[in-house]
């Protein structure tokens, strides 16, 4: 606990160090008005007299110094805050060591670039609260920061080679570590922690950055390149969810919500060509219908849409099974026989994912389908997405409840 000490006795001691650090009163003011309006080049003179006389009345009576000051004076002349108040009585180092912390809180690109160039790769590990950089930059919000990092390639959210989305997309960094690499694991973490990216793309959507979605799959989740048409029951699907990526989507444009509820194709790494919606989006309209989203009727017709196009999927898959076991009839009934093309239909609950093949029976006729089906749980009072959402649960239950008949 410290006093501030008389307008007088603070003003002797800022006069002391702008003597001690720029000598002449106009190189401070120069110095000043830079930091404060954020600019490179030589200020206005008018400009500059005017704060030399500012500063001026600060040294001689301590007249005119204000809240806004403080940083200002505090980070140019390399003390704190407190040693100002108390004209240098109290010693507290200056926030002025570069960490993980002081580098993510920054807008100046100039801190940034020194910081990524630094010998020591400091940009490249933890600190001693275990957290990095990025971590930092995603929890106070500095989205400038990332994307600086991004537009550069210092930082990549997927990786090009496909055959490493094993549980991550393979993110990572060019920054080179430091020999033997027994350190700098910046990259390690980034490859096993998928959240980063998710809380990215999160910030992004904050900051209406919408190019960013198509850039780092936001509808994606690894998993789902870990599945085929034969078994997918060990894919963790919540393992991935994000309430903080959920939040900011809602809240973007109706037209990032109605991207969010379309339907995308990829290859899995089983060479499995699937069909998917995003894996929350059943939770994504319950969020979107609660707020009262004007684009909650659109995400349901394309919940419906793709839930209907599974349930049709599944009867031309049976169809195709059914045709390649024609010779077999002769040795078992109607029952057995759709017991035997039913035994490779899975519906897993957990997750709302369905698969089911025809390769056993068909050869070379192969059909095959892995995906996602939607199940809403919200209400309405509106009457009209009230239908809406009945329609997509009663096609929900047809692909769950599915058993194929003949005809």
């Amino acid at each position: 606990m410290y006093r501030a000490e008389e307008s007088s006795k603070i003003g002797e001691y800022i006069g002391k160090l702008i003597a001690r650090k720029y000598g002449a009163d106009r190189q401070f003011a120069i110095a000043y008005i830079k930091l404060r309006d954020g600019i490179e080049e030589e200020p206005a003179s008018d400009e500059i007299q005017r704060v030399a006389n500012k500063i001026c009345q600060m040294k001689k009576v301590g007249k005119g110094i204000q809240i806004s000051d403080l940083p200002l004076l505090s980070e140019l002349l390399e003390v704190s805050v407190d040693s100002i108040l108390s004209a240098g009585k109290v010693a507290k180092p200056a926030p002025t060591r570069t960490t993980n912390y002081s580098v993510a809180f920054s807008k100046d690109k100039k801190v940034w670039k020194e910081y990524i160039e630094r010998p020591d790769k400091l940009i490249l590990n933890e600190d001693e609260y275990g957290k990095t950089v990025i971590d930092y930059a995603i929890e106070f919000g500095n989205y400038g920061f990332l994307r600086h990092l991004i537009d550069n390639d210092y930082i990549y959210l997927i990786d090009e080679d496909q055959q490493k989305y094993w549980g991550t997309f393979g993110s990572g960094t060019t920054i080179e570590r430091r020999q033997p690499f027994d350190y700098d694991l910046l990259e390690y973490k980034m490859k096993q922690n998928d959240s980063l990216r998710t809380n990215i793309i999160a910030l992004a959507l904050e900051n209406e950055d919408y190019k960013i979605l198509d850039e780092a799959k936001a509808r994606e989740i690894p998993c789902l390149y870990e599945a085929s048409y034969f078994y997918s029951m060990g894919l963790d699907i919540k393992k991935y969810y994000n309430q903080q990526l959920m939040d900011q989507v809602v809240r973007a444009s109706d037209e990032v919500l109605v991207y969010f509820s379309s339907e995308f194709e990829i290859e899995t790494n089983r060479k499995a060509t699937c069909r998917f919606t995003f894996p929350y989006l059943g939770k994504l309209i319950d969020m979107a219908a609660k707020a009262d989203r004007k684009a909650t009727a659109s995400m349901l017709k394309n919940a419906l849409k793709h839930n209907r196009e599974v349930l049709k999927t599944l009867k031309e898959i049976a169809k195709a099974a059914e045709g390649a076991l024609t010779d077999m009839r002769q040795y078992m009934d109607d029952e057995r026989l759709v017991e035997v093309i039913m035994q490779d239909f899975h519906f897993y609950e957990d997750s709302d994912t369905v698969c089911f093949n025809s390769g056993i029976h068909a050869s070379g006729n192969f059909k095959g389908i892995f995906t996602n089906v939607i199940h809403i749980s919200a209400s309405s009072k509106d009457e009209y997405i009230k239908s809406l959402i009945e329609d997509v649960n009663q096609s929900y239950n047809q692909v769950k409840n599915f058993v194929y008949k003949e005809g």
